[in-house]
C-alpha cells in the first residue's frame, strides 16, 4: 500500500548557486510514496489526496518534511572521541584520536559502537553518510551490518595506515595484503545491498606506503563502483609535513594523482588551503570536496574558500568530521558553514545552505539519481523537523514574514532534538 506523508515540504529542485528559484516550499504539502519506498508525487495536499484515495496517511501536521541529510565525512572509530583536547590537527591526532581508535580492537565494543553510531546518525536526520571506517575488519563488518539493519545509506571503508610514525599505535597499522583482503571481502558484501557502498580510504598521504597506495590504485581500477575518500590541505602543519616527505611532487594533490587516485569517484575532505593548480585539477577530474565547518573551527584549520570551489564547478558536500567536529548533526553544521562564509563576505541564504546538505551533497556523491530531493522515482529519504517541540522556536517562527524566513531561522536554531522522525526508502527508521 502507498503512503502519503503530510507536512510542510522544503527541498531544492536545482542548484541555487546557478538558479535563484531552486528552493521550493509547500505549506500544507503532501509526499506520496509507493509500497517500494519510491516517490510517486509531491505537492499541495489538496492536489495529492484526491489521487491517493487508497493510500495510508501519516500526518505530521505543521512539521517540516525535508530531504534526508547527507554527511560527506565522518570517522566511525572516533564516535567516543568528540571534544578531545590536543591542539591543532597532527598533535590532536596523536594525543587524543589514535589512542581512542584502538578501542575498536575489542569485537564486543566495536559491535556496540557501530550500532550506536548508525542509530545516532539517523536520529540527527542523516540518511546517507560517507564514513571513514575502523582499522579492524570485525568493526567494519559490524558497521555495515548495523547500516543494513537500521536503514542508513552507507559508503564506508577501512581507514588505511601502514606507515609507522611517532605516536601511532602499532595495532592501527595494516599490511597492504591485509588491507586488500579485507576490502575485497566488504566489496563483495556490498554488491547485493543497494544502500551499501565501499569506499577505499587511505587516511592521508603520510599514512600510506607506496605499497598501500598501489593497493588503493588496484582496488579503484578493479572495482569501478567503489569510491575513494581521503584528506587534503586541511592544516598548514599537515601540508608542510606532506610536502617535506614527498619532495618530488608539485603539491599535496599531486601525491594522490601520482597513484591514479584523483577520479570522478574521489571525495577529498577539507581542501581549505588548496592551490589554484590543485583546484583546476580537481575540477578537471570531477572530484568532489567535503567541507567540514565545525571541525575546521574546532582545530583552527582555516576558513573554507567556498567561492573558489563553486567558481570551478566543483561539487561540495558537507561533513560533520566527528570527532574533530563536535556535533553529529549536519543541520547544526550548516550554521557554522554560514558563519565561515560571512567572514569571507559571502552570504548564504536558506536555499544555498539546504542545497549543500541535501541535493548538492547527493550530486557530490553521485547519488542524486537516488536521493537528495523529492523528484518522482527517487527514494523517499527525509526527516521531519517539528519546531513546536520548543516553545521559543515556535514563537520565533511566528514572527517571520515568510516560510523562507522560517526555514532560514530553522537552519540556525533547530537541532536534532527537534527531529520527530527519519525515513529512508519510505520506511521510518527513527522516531517509531
Amino acid at each position: 500500500m502507498s503512503t502519503v506523508f503530510l507536512g510542510s515540504i522544503a527541498h531544492l529542485t536545482a542548484n541555487p548557486f546557478e538558479n535563484p528559484n531552486a528552493l521550493e516550499i509547500i505549506e500544507e504539502g503532501a509526499l506520496w510514496v509507493d509500497e517500494n519506498g519510491k516517490i510517486i508525487e509531491y505537492g499541495k495536499r489538496s492536489d495529492i489526496l484526491p489521487k491517493a484515495l487508497e493510500a495510508s496517511i501519516e500526518d505530521f501536521k505543521n512539521a517540516w518534511i525535508i530531504p534526508g541529510l547527507i554527511d560527506g565525512h565522518i570517522h566511525f572509530p572516533q564516535y567516543f572521541a568528540t571534544a578531545a583536547y590536543g591542539g591543532q590537527l597532527l598533535d590532536w591526532l596523536v594525543q587524543s584520536i589514535l589512542p581512542a581508535e584502538t578501542a575498536l580492537a575489542n569485537p564486543t565494543f566495536a559491535h556496540d559502537a557501530a550500532h550506536r553510531f548508525v542509530k545516532h546518525l539517523l536520529s540527527c536526520g542523516t540518511t546517507t553518510a560517507l564514513v571513514f571506517g575502523s582499522q579492524f575488519h570485525h568493526a567494519n563488518v559490524s558497521l555495515f551490518n548495523a547500516a543494513k539493519e537500521y536503514g542508513l545509506r552507507l559508503i564506508a571503508g577501512a581507514t588505511l595506515m601502514d606507515s609507522p610514525g611517532e605516536g601511532i599505535p602499532d595495532s592501527l597499522l595494516q599490511t597492504p595484503q591485509q588491507a586488500l583482503a579485507d576490502a575485497e571481502s566488504l566489496i563483495s558484501f556490498c554488491s547485493n545491498e543497494p544502500l551499501l557502498h565501499y569506499a577505499i580510504t587511505p587516511r592521508y598521504a603520510l599514512s600510506c606506503s607506496d605499497g598501500m597506495m598501489q593497493v588503493c590504485r588496484g582496488l579503484l581500477h578493479d572495482h569501478p563502483e567503489t569510491y575513494l575518500q581521503t584528506h587534503i590541505n586541511e592544516n598548514d602543519g599537515e601540508i608542510q609535513a606532506v610536502m617535506g616527505h614527498f619532495k618530488q611532487h608539485r603539491d599535496y594533490l599531486d601525491v594522490y594523482d601520482h597513484y591514479g587516485l584523483v577520479t570522478e569517484r574521489t571525495v577529498l575532505a577539507h581542501s581549505i588551503h588548496t592551490t589554484d593548480r590543485e583546484l583546476a585539477r580537481i575540477a578537471q577530474a570531477g572530484c568532489a570536496v567535503c567541507h567540514c565547518p565545525s571541525s575546521n573551527l574546532y582545530l583552527g584549520s582555516g576558513l573554507f574558500p567556498l567561492t573558489r570551489h563553486i567558481d570551478k564547478g566543483i561539487n561540495i558536500v558537507l561533513g560533520t568530521d566527528i570527532g574533530a567536529g563536535t556535533s553529529f548533526s549536519i543541520w547544526r553544521n550548516l550554521s557554522d558553514a554560514y558563519k565561515i562564509q560571512q567572514l569571507q563576505r559571502l552570504s548564504l541564504d536558506a536555499a544555498h545552505l539546504l542545497y549543500l546538505a541535501t541535493l548538492g551533497g547527493a550530486k557530490a556523491l553521485r547519488l542524486d539519481h537516488e536521493t537528495g530531493n523529492f523528484a518522482t522515482g527517487k527514494s523517499a529519504d527525509f526527516f521531519v523537523l517539528n519546531p513546536l517541540k520548543d516553545n521559543y522556536l515556535g514563537e520565533r517562527l511566528s514572527h517571520c514574514d515568510s516560510l523562507k524566513q522560517q526555514l532560514f531561522c530553522l537552519l540556525h536554531l533547530a537541532s536534532e532534538r527537534h527531529i520527530e522522525a527519519t525515513v529512508v526508502g519510505g520506511r521510518r527508521v527513527y522516531g517509531m
